[in-house]
């Protein structure tokens, strides 16, 4: 072979080194793209599921009729329902929702449960943990959860209706026009889900507005204004201040004790000696609010 033909036999080999390192080359791109999109996909569909998990900020579910995710009691109400019982509920702060007792008889209906006393058959001195959470039977006694009145009161404004019971069947009740728990907390577990409550009216006096603007205190968090822990010396856990007038998650000590302010109190109605039968603790937006719907 001569030298020419040497020389054109090197440069096909160079050619098909070159061919064969650019199909490689090409390849490799190829294999990069596939696995970018690969990963692009993943990322939208990761994306779409953290936004259909987000809160929506301002926007009101109304009703459940039309299959729409109703935000409290009122809402149920609204669609239609007039049946006591327990219903699920999906506040705008809270999308993946929780069940609660919905009174749709007392004046007017539309209230969400967030407590109730009846027979001492669930232990309420507690620690931070359960009052966070919540625990109890929803149709029996319960405590619906710091963290599930936050998100509902959250919501918009917010009414509190408390209806109260003696062992001699008595009943007297307490309303408030105004009610939220933690409603200028940016972060209200750290901040101790403070009490907003104003606007008094009914039957059993005022009990609670002492408690206006107060931390919640538990056996084992202590946010009162006492040199003592007041949950631990009145046994209960509530909105302590230095100590209370209401104290409607103490013991159930069935009517007329002899130890002092350590039972299911609310002072102006029955004194500090006296442990109610039958409390209920339920809330709904104000008339303005339903009306605005």
């Amino acid at each position: 072979m001569g030298l020419r033909g040497f020389l054109f036999v090197y440069v096909l080999q160079l050619l098909s080194e070159s061919q064969i390192n650019m199909v490689k080359v090409v390849n490799s791109v190829s294999d990069a793209l596939n696995a970018m999109q690969k990963e692009t996909g993943g990322l939208k569909a990761r994306v779409k599921a953290d936004l259909q998990r987000a809160p929506v900020r301002g926007v009101r579910l109304k009703g459940c009729a039309n299959g729409s995710r109703p935000r409290d009691c009122s809402d149920i109400y609204a669609s239609g329902q007039r049946q006591d019982g327990i219903y699920s509920v999906f506040p705008t702060h809270y999308p993946a929702g929780f069940q609660v007792y919905c009174d749709m008889s007392t004046d007017g209906g539309g209230w969400t449960v967030i407590q109730r006393r009846e027979d001492g058959s669930v232990n309420f001195f507690r620690e931070w943990d359960s009052y966070r959470e919540g625990f109890g039977k929803i149709t029996g006694e319960y405590w619906l959860g710091l963290k599930q009145i936050h998100a509902l009161s959250i919501q918009g404004n917010y009414e509190l209706r408390i209806d109260l019971e003696d062992f001699e069947n008595s009943t007297a009740f307490a309303q408030y026009g105004v009610f939220g728990v933690g409603l200028f907390s940016v972060d209200p577990e750290d901040d101790g889900y403070p009490l907003t409550i104003a606007d008094y009216t009914g039957t059993a006096g005022d009990s609670l507005l002492k408690h206006n603007g107060m931390k919640f205190t538990t056996k084992d968090r202590d946010n009162d204004h006492s040199e003592n822990n007041c949950a631990s010396f009145y046994h209960g856990a509530w909105w302590y201040r230095n100590c209370h007038t209401s104290n409607l998650n103490g013991q159930y000590l069935r009517g007329q004790h002899t130890s002092y302010a350590d039972g299911i109190e609310w002072s102006s109605w029955t004194g500090w000696q006296y442990s109610l039968k039958f409390t209920e603790m339920k809330i709904r937006p104000t008339r303005e609010e339903r009306e605005s719907k």
